[in-house]
């Protein structure tokens, strides 16, 4: 797996970090939908911290988590011990706005042993990352797209404008291989309107090589 981010400096930032932090150590989350996009996740949440690709095993993600308050369909992820998906890890402390964020998930435990940087990791990287909690956002419900809770394009273009400042076109192709439950009926193209309500500003090109990926790679 690319990696296009130094983990020694991602590193050296938690170290800052920790050392800022006056009430909770930043845990650290690994984003696997709307909060790859550095965008989304600067903006709506307030997480500056630099994202590393990663890849977690023993977990499915798919369009499995209904939003009752927003009306539509997002990623979710819940375990299943023969798959994986490719995310973004980033520390932050999980206040209520994030709280607010993930409302339809809950924040599970991810052990070392079930993510894969891509790289080996020495004994003092293993040894500050044994000192986090790691989690994901695991759905609270699994429901598949319908049409009052479609997928809004506006949200899937999110997920993969981060996959594409992170790890380029095969981060964008990776996240369309490992998400299980693509919508055909019930996606609606919501682009020059967006109905996510914390969506990245996506450009014309941008869009039509999501669209072109997605067309080769979703059975």
């Amino acid at each position: 797996m690319e990696n296009e981010i130094n983990i020694d400096v991602w590193f050296q930032q938690l170290a800052d970090a920790e050392k800022r932090a006056n009430k909770d150590t930043p845990h650290i989350v690994v984003g696997y939908g709307s909060l790859m996009s550095k965008t989304s996740r600067d903006r709506y949440s307030n997480i500056r911290s630099l994202p590393l690709p990663v890849i977690v095993n023993g977990w499915e993600r798919a369009w499995v988590t209904k939003s009752d308050d927003e009306k539509q369909t997002y990623v979710g992820a819940y375990q299943n011990s023969s798959s994986s998906f490719n995310g973004h890890a980033f520390y932050t402390n999980i206040d209520e706005k994030l709280l607010q964020r993930e409302l339809d998930y809950r924040f599970s435990e991810v052990t070392l042993d079930q993510l894969d940087f891509g790289l080996a990791l020495n004994s003092s990287v293993l040894e500050v990352l044994s000192h986090h909690t790691i989690y994901v956002c695991e759905t609270l419900q699994q429901k598949l797209p319908s049409i009052e809770f479609p997928v809004n394009a506006s949200y899937i273009d999110t997920c993969l404008k981060g996959c594409l400042e992170v790890g380029g076109l095969d981060e964008v192709t990776r996240f369309i291989k490992t998400t299980r439950h693509w919508p055909d009926a019930f996606k609606l193209d919501d682009r020059l309107k967006p109905k996510y309500p914390r969506a990245a500003t996506i450009c014309v090109s941008d869009c039509q090589i999501f669209d072109e990926i997605q067309k080769r790679n979703i059975l």
